[in-house]
């Protein structure tokens, strides 16, 4: 379910009565959230008095309730996901694949219950997901559903599997990118996920494709990973660009938030620059990417924008670039 922020207010107050704490963490103007809170207890919803808010038995039945995931309740799960997918596919740079690293991913996860994101009920759509995300969101128990787009057929058979052995709530569809989604997607989802390919192709599509899959009007969210290994403040900015003509918000942007486990390929790739400094392995993860979470507003419509013309791969700042020109 999309959250709409007297939603998120109401599903606040299941977790603090504390209203200044409730002011610092609504994300809504002060004036605002005083006219939310006397609608609400016109309404019946939530009840005040000096120094407390508390919601009604009615206000209850109407909160959503979203997951928080402390340190404890994230080793937990951290533990299951290692157990279900330590036989999964390796990455191939066929598809530029390149895991995160498990603490990076259960990062992600905080991140996303920090910002109220898990909220049970709610609608997943993963463009892309050689990091086995919907695997680990599934254990949350927060969504209803989450739908994979995936174009490596090794990974969308090893996600169903686990999803049908598990009883996961998860559909995969081995789908090319380059392509619309299928219909019946578009619109349908609350929350995407993405970690893009970096050329300027590349980021719109991926973004694009999830902006494509979000239910109309305000409170639905992406997530999205970003370097500046591949990518540089130009590209950002251009993305930022695109991004701002929409009624769209970038809500935050979360810096060195995900860390990329080293791949094989690795070393072979930056010894082709000739560089005397890159001809040893790195000795622990180093790639590394920012977290982008935008929101959307009133007014949003999900629409399949129209593609960039280049490589979606490739480009100057691709980290194998100098290998490929080799080949």
């Amino acid at each position: 379910m999309t959250l709409h922020p007297e939603e998120r207010l109401l599903a606040l107050l299941r977790d603090t009565a504390d209203p200044w704490e409730v002011a610092g963490r609504a994300r809504v103007p002060f004036p605002v959230l005083v006219g939310m809170l006397r609608d609400l207890e016109e309404r019946g919803l939530v009840r005040s008095r000096p120094g407390r808010l508390t919601l009604t038995p009615a206000g209850r039945k109407h909160a959503p309730r979203t997951v928080a995931l402390d340190s404890r309740a994230l080793a937990a799960l951290k533990r299951r996901y290692l157990r279900l997918v330590a036989q999964r596919p390796h990455a191939t740079d066929a598809y530029d694949q390149g895991h995160l690293t498990v603490d990076s991913l259960m990062g992600r996860l905080r991140e996303m219950a920090r910002f109220g994101d898990l909220v049970e009920g709610a609608r997943f759509a993963i463009m892309g997901d050689d990091d086995l995300l919907s695997i680990a969101l599934a254990l949350t128990g927060a969504p209803a559903q989450i739908a994979v787009f995936e174009i490596d057929e090794r990974l969308t058979a090893f996600i169903a599997d686990l999803a049908e052995r598990h009883s996961l709530p998860i559909e995969v569809h081995t789908h090319d990118l380059r392509k619309a989604l299928p219909a019946r997607h578009r619109g349908a989802y609350d929350v995407f996920v993405c970690d893009p390919s970096e050329t300027r192709a590349g980021l719109r599509m991926f973004v694009g494709r999830g902006l494509s899959a979000l239910a109309p009007g305000p409170g639905s969210v992406g997530y999205f990973g970003v370097t500046l290994v591949e990518s540089d403040y130009e590209k950002w900015r251009e993305l930022q660009a695109w991004l701002t003509a929409q009624p769209v918000v970038l809500s935050a942007v979360i810096p060195e938030q995900g860390f990329y486990d080293n791949w094989p390929t690795q070393l072979e790739e930056a010894r082709a620059y000739g560089h005397p400094a890159f001809t040893r392995a790195a000795r622990a993860p180093w790639y590394r990417s920012a977290l982008w979470r935008l929101e959307t507003l009133a007014g949003f419509e999900p629409r399949n924008p129209r593609p960039l013309p280049g490589d979606p791969i490739a480009d100057e700042h691709y980290f194998a670039i100098a290998s490929k020109e080799r080949r």
